[in-house]
Order: structure tokens, then sequence, then C-alpha cells
């Protein structure tokens, strides 16, 4: 072998000087933020990345690290400037010193931070999920959903112990106009990784009991605007679109708006503001009703009026037209009523008459009709008496039993038989020789 061998720590002095000779003082840079990790001196050790546009494979990766002296200064820029915390999934452009240890080779050393180009690639972000739900054609969809006119029954997606939540329950329990409305919480976390998850979690909830409720507010009291970042989140926004109910949003911010409260049906800026407005949605319907039946009113009344003049008007022709009548056909009339009585009278005269024959009938009829059964008896009686075994034996006459058995014929008895003889008084008994 002619090459003389070299150790590892000659080749990483020889690079370290090599970076030192041919780098320049500083870069600036940009790159995605996947680790970031502050220690308990204060230093921040973060892994910076580059991924392809195309297919999103990672193409570069480096440590770096933002000495604790840098960190304190650089943090509250970009936080104050961004109102975003530097936190892992940013692209940030970052002012960097390339350098090389000899035990923990290549290191990116961050002196300084452009947060601006950290705030348009948040805005770019964004305007990319709104193209999306606008090609998908679903942007709109959950303004399209109907508001019920009587919105008293209202899912709550927030945090139990968020100051929004309190303010909301509050503001809406305690309303001026005396309104009931069921409210009923489900909870959610409402700010940073999980809450994404959580709230649409919570929403899968709410769907489930979808018939119950009239629409769904999203609140939670204020905060900054990395504290809202979840709700520029393109499966969060999706969701809303989707949901059957309408979602009502009150996240608490002044200033742009989220994804989310975009595609909400409607947005407003604080939970206290989405009270007064399902307050003020019941108050509309209570003018309406008043101002529905009032016009109820006021129309039956001017009807009943007009109902009124025209019967008291036909009322009065009907008057005038009969006093006419009565007044031309006066004679004609009384002629009338006079032949009336007249008939009347001689109708009742001879109907008088008719029921006094009947009356004469029905007092004669049955007298008749009696006696003649009652002759019709007495010859009953004495048909039957003549017919009497014991007035026929009176005048002469026998009867000839033989075997208690009535003799008709001399072809019944025998020589020997004994028959008997029943006379009026008495009787024979024989025998037959």
């Amino acid at each position: 072998m002619s090459v003389k061998p070299v150790s590892l720590l000659e080749l990483n002095r020889a690079v370290k000087q090599l970076l030192k000779e041919h780098s320049e003082p500083f870069y600036w840079i940009i790159a995605e933020i996947s680790e970031l990790k502050v220690n308990y001196s204060g230093h921040c050790y973060l892994e910076l990345i580059q991924k392809d546009e195309s297919s999103d494979q990672i193409v570069a990766r480096s440590r770096a690290t933002i000495w604790a002296s840098n960190f304190r200064m650089i943090k509250a820029y970009f936080e104050s400037t961004t109102g975003q915390e530097l936190s892992e999934g940013l692209n940030i452009m970052v002012k960097v010193g390339v350098e090389f240890h000899e035990v923990f080779g290549l290191s990116l050393n961050i002196t300084d931070i452009e947060p601006t180009y950290t705030v348009g690639e948040i805005a770019l972000r964004k305007q990319k999920i709104i193209e999306k739900l606008t090609a998908e054609g679903v942007l709109e969809m959950n303004k399209e959903v109907e508001m019920p006119l009587l919105c008293n029954k209202i899912a709550v997606i927030s945090s139990k112990t968020a100051a929004g939540y309190e303010d909301f329950v509050n503001q809406i329990e305690n309303n001026s106009f005396g309104f009931k409305f069921y409210t009923c919480l489900f909870s959610a976390v409402m700010q940073g990784e999980a809450a994404e998850g959580s709230i649409i979690k919570a929403l899968d909830r709410v769907y489930q009991h979808e018939e119950i409720f009239d629409a769904v507010v999203i609140i939670r009291g204020g905060g900054s605007q990395f504290d809202l970042s979840c709700f520029n989140n393109y499966w969060l926004a999706y969701n809303i679109t989707q949901f059957p109910l309408p979602v009502i949003t009150g996240i608490g911010h002044e200033q742009d708006d989220t994804v989310a409260d975009l595609v909400a049906h409607t947005r407003l800026k604080t939970p206290t503001a989405v009270a007064a407005f399902l307050i003020e949605n019941l108050a509309e319907l209570d003018r309406e009703i008043q101002y529905a039946a009032e016009s109820i009113f006021q129309n039956s009344v001017s009807f009943i009026r007009e109902q009124k003049d025209k019967i008291l008007d036909i009322a009065f022709r009907i008057q005038t037209y009969m006093k006419d009548i009565l007044t031309n056909n006066k004679g004609t009339l009384l002629n009338t009523i006079h032949n009336l009585i007249s008939k009347a009278r001689k109708l009742v005269f001879k109907k008088h008459i008719c029921f006094a024959k009947i009356y004469s009938a029905l007092n004669y009829l049955p007298k008749n009709y009696f006696a003649t059964r009652n002759l019709k008896l007495d010859h009953y009686n004495e048909y039957i008496a003549a017919l009497n075994p014991e007035s026929i034996l009176k005048k002469g006459y026998s009867i000839t039993y033989k075997n208690r058995k009535v003799i008709k014929s001399e072809n019944e008895v025998e020589s020997g038989d004994t028959i008997e003889t029943v006379l009026f008084k008495g009787k024979i008994r024989s025998i037959i020789k």
C-alpha cells in the first residue's frame, strides 16, 4: 500500500480546516424544523430538513443549534412578529454559520431569523388549503345548510375549563329576554398538536346525535396566532364543510379569519359574540311572531268589521224590501191570511166530527164485541155439556168395555170373554156365550 493512511481525527480536522478556509462566514438558508428541543441551560437544538416538492421525500438533513444567549432574542422576535410559536413543522429562513466538530460532526449555528418568511409560508399554506377545498367544491357547503328558525339546542365544542366557554354559558343562560337554551358540551383540546384530532372527534360525537341539536358552536377564549394554528388545518376544515348542522365559530381572535372560520356557516369573533348571535336570532323570531300575531289580530278585526257592515247593510235592505212588500200588498196579504184561517177552521171542524165518530165507535164496538163473544161461549158450553158422557148415559145409553177398552164391534169379543157394561147408575159384568 503506497498511500499513507490518516486517522479519523486527522481527517475530521482536515475537513474542519477546509470548511473554515473555503466557507462563507454565514449563509441565509430556508429549511423546515423537523425536531426542536430546549435543554435546561437554555440552548435550543434543532434538526432541519428539506423535502422534495413533488414527492415530499427528505432530500437534505442537518443538525442546528441556537445558543442560549441568542435563543431568547430570536424566539421573542419571531413570536412577536408572527404571532406563532417557534415549533416543529414550520418553514423558516435563518442565518447560519457552518461548524464542524471532530466528535459531533457538521452542524449549523443559527444566529438570526427572518420571521416574515415564515408568515408568508403560513399564509401560502393556508391559501393552498383554501384552493384545495374550493377545487373539491366543498368550501361553501356548510354555509348552504339552513339555520333553523328556532335555534336553541346547541352542541358546544370547547375546553371545559376555557374562560370563553364559561362566558358563553353565562351569557346564554342569563339572557335578558328569558329565552331557554339547551347546551351540551363536547369537550375537546383547543390548541396544540392534539387539537385538530380532538375537535374532529368531538364533531363525530355530535354527529351521532345530530337529530337532537339545531347547531354546533366551536369556541375558545382567544390566544396567540400559534394557539389558533390548528384551525388552519385541512382535515378539520373538511369535516366542518361536510357537517349536516350549521357550524358557528367564535375562537376569540380579531385578526384574519382561519380556514375553519372561512368554511363555517357563521364566523364570529368571540364566544360572547356567538351567544349574542344566538340570542338575537331568537329575539328576531320572537319579534316576527309578535308582528305576525298583531297582523292576524288587526286583519281579523278589519275583516269582522267589514262583514258586520255588510250584514247590517243586507239587513237594512231586507227590512226596507219587506216594508215595501207589506205596504204594496197589504190587501192581498190580509185576504190570503183570511182564506188560510177559514180553511183551517173548516179542516178543524171536519176533523172534530171525524174524531167524534171514532170516539163513539170506540165506545160501542168493544161492548158489542164482548156481548157477541159471550153468546158464542154460552153456545159452546151447551154443546160441550151435551157431549159429556154422563149426559149420554143419563138418556139410557151405556158403554161396554173389555179389558178396560171400549168395544165398538162384535168382532172384538169371543165366547168366554168377560165384558163390563157401564150404565148411568151402576155396572153390569157379563160373560160372552
